[in-house]
């Protein structure tokens, strides 16, 4: 059973989505998978309002210490659809610090009840509140892994050290150290300044940095309006996209097999808006220099790959010793090509797996039912 926090005390960063949509695209996997909603406010209790709940059917039942009004857990739990199941809050949480401030270690309550119940769950997921508080707290604790929201803000780090300094705070207190990973939310591809923040969070977090972005989308906000994830309410949209593409990437992450090949990869295009020259272009093309060529670098991170090929309309989808990408010292992989303008489908081929570029925001669906990313110079 895997635990993972969802937490930001800064507001708007795409935590409930995030926390709602990762759980329900787990769970479209096949996976078992239980999302706790620890925010009084509710919000992941309401963006899947698929019923009306009892009024004592929530979290906050399931750790208050008063024997009159203590439940189990699993007398707490709704189901929201297939394999996905929650247990919702409403505001009476937020009177549980002050009920349980006398109590010795109340900000394990949430671990020794997740620690005691046997669990048909394999994955857990706690949508923490927006705040660095006795809640947060309890979250962090239970959990084995945190992903931290961010979102492209000019407050976007702001904040972060505080986060990350409770979780330091837990590890000198109890001796748990859930591992980190920052998540890019609410990503704009129409703006500069989406991609200088999306730099700067890289810098900031490093190899903590996951790789799928969660695109500016919103259908996001509409499937909460209509009470319902993005992948009932909108499987082709570019938010269900991106939240089955780190649902990949977690599932890989632990090492855990996926039937369906993701949809995220470790790959990154850029196409610089004023090459200073071209390079050779593929078979079939002008090979002097074009005004209407671009320069493209395609990038991977993938040390333990042994052979990683690009492929798409520009080469006809051809595994060649010209499409293989050449490895750095760093472990990322490169590949720089000279293409003319226009719109190309493409893929990389890791391995012998063929997957999408989970960087580039741009996906479509081919033929086959599976998605090629586009991109367009």
């Amino acid at each position: 059973m895997k635990i993972i926090a969802i937490a930001n005390q800064k507001g708007g960063c795409g935590k409930t989505t995030t926390a709602i949509n990762l759980s329900a695209a787990l769970a479209a996997t096949g996976r078992g998978v239980l999302l706790i909603d620890l925010d009084p406010q509710a919000h992941a209790t309401f963006g899947l309002r698929t019923k009306t709940q009892p009024a004592d059917k929530s979290v906050y039942y399931a750790l208050t210490d008063n024997p009159e009004k203590r439940r189990s857990l699993d007398s707490c739990i709704v189901n929201v659809s297939p394999n996905f199941d929650m247990v919702p809050s409403n505001i009476k949480l937020s009177t549980l610090e002050q009920e349980l401030k006398d109590k010795e270690d109340a900000v394990s309550g949430l671990y020794r009840i997740l620690s005691s119940c046997p669990s048909t769950y394999e994955y857990i997921i706690i949508d923490c509140p927006p705040s660095l508080g006795f809640l947060t707290f309890n979250g962090l604790r239970a959990a084995g892994q945190v992903i931290v929201p961010i979102d492209m803000s000019p407050f976007t780090l702001m904040g972060v050290g505080k986060i990350l300094g409770m979780i330091e705070l837990i590890k000198m207190k109890v001796g748990h150290a859930p591992g980190v990973k920052a998540l890019a939310t609410l990503f704009d591809k129409r703006t500069k300044f989406s991609q200088s923040m999306l730099d700067e969070v890289r810098t900031f977090f490093g190899d903590q940095m996951l790789q799928t972005i969660i695109r500016l989308n919103v259908a996001l906000k509409r499937a909460v309006s209509a009470g319902v994830s993005i992948l009932d309410f909108d499987e082709t949209a570019n938010g269900a996209m991106d939240y089955t593409a780190l649902s990949g990437e977690i599932l890989r992450l632990d090492r855990v097999e996926v039937a369906e090949k993701p949809v995220a990869s470790f790959a990154s295009v850029l196409v610089p808006e004023k090459p200073e020259s071209s390079l050779p272009i593929w078979e079939g093309t002008e090979k002097w220099f074009n005004p209407d060529v671009e320069e493209v670098t395609f990038t991977i991170e993938a040390p333990a790959a042994k052979d990683i090929y690009i492929v798409g309309d520009f080469n006809d989808w051809k595994i060649t010793d010209q499409s293989r990408l050449s490895r750095r010292e760093t472990g990322s992989w490169e590949k720089r090509l000279g293409l003319p303008h226009g719109k190309y489908r493409y893929k990389f081929v890791v391995d012998g797996e063929w997957t999408v570029d989970s960087k580039n925001p741009e996906f479509e669906q081919n033929k086959f039912g599976t998605f090629d990313s586009v991109m367009k110079i």
